[in-house]
């Protein structure tokens, strides 16, 4: 099994998109391998980052995604990098605008960009990647359905400084800066199955592995879902 840091690695960056699919945010990973500034990587049309042989798929699959379904893919391109030079990677993005609320309405998906496995394979997620305990699930599928705190608190008969609770350990957990990062991250990692709506967390061992947090009872940065998804 890859380790935390081995996985960490592999990871090239993570970035927002509006709906036509230029760059809103990007975080310093993404900025580093690309060779960016804040300034030159925010407005630039997302697919400019991958070699051209790959762009007319990638713009296929987000404008697939702007219609609905999936709401969320994975697709093996080959990125550009700072130096010039070609990397194999796999890039995974989810909708955001009809899974959260977000305080930037122009930010449509979230993408992460993971380098891809030996030989140009993808790698495959584990059947079971992360277990959430049941109160931390529900409350990740209700953000990921759209539920404010105060409705979250309402349907789980938590207050919504118990919601807040729940919501700092994942965001933590699972290193997101905001709640849309967070859902986002949920479905890249495979926490969230794309094939449902409303949002379902994925089925996992109900009892934590000793040694493991009780929130996950496996790691949680692990490989993206699959390129075929749909």
């Amino acid at each position: 099994m890859p380790t935390a840091a081995e996985d960490s690695s592999d990871l090239l960056g993570l970035v927002h998109v509006d709906d036509e699919c230029r760059v809103t945010v990007a975080d310093d990973v993404f900025r580093e391998n690309f060779g960016h500034t804040c300034d030159t990587a925010l407005g630039a049309s997302f697919p400019q980052f991958f070699h051209e042989a790959g762009r007319a798929c990638l713009r296929d699959r987000f404008a697939q995604l702007l219609r609905g379904r999936p709401l969320a893919f994975s697709v093996p391109l080959t990125m550009v990098d700072g130096k010039g030079e070609t990397v194999d990677c796999l890039v995974t993005c989810a909708s955001l605008v009809s899974a959260v609320h977000l305080q930037c309405t122009h930010c449509t998906a979230a993408a992460v960009v993971f380098r891809d496995a030996v030989n140009g394979n993808p790698r495959m997620p584990l059947p079971a990647p992360v277990a959430l305990t049941e109160i931390p699930a529900h409350i990740l599928e209700g953000l990921a359905s759209g539920l404010s705190t105060q409705q979250l608190a309402s349907r789980l008969g938590l207050s919504s400084r118990g919601v807040e609770y729940h919501i700092s350990n994942m965001l933590r957990t699972l290193k997101a800066p905001n709640r849309s990062a967070l859902v986002a991250r949920a479905y890249t990692l495979g926490i969230l199955s794309p094939e449902h709506w409303p949002p379902r967390v994925r089925s996992a061992p109900a009892a934590p592995r000793p040694g493991w947090p009780p929130l996950l009872t496996n790691h949680a940065n692990i490989a993206p879902v699959p390129a075929n998804s749909a």
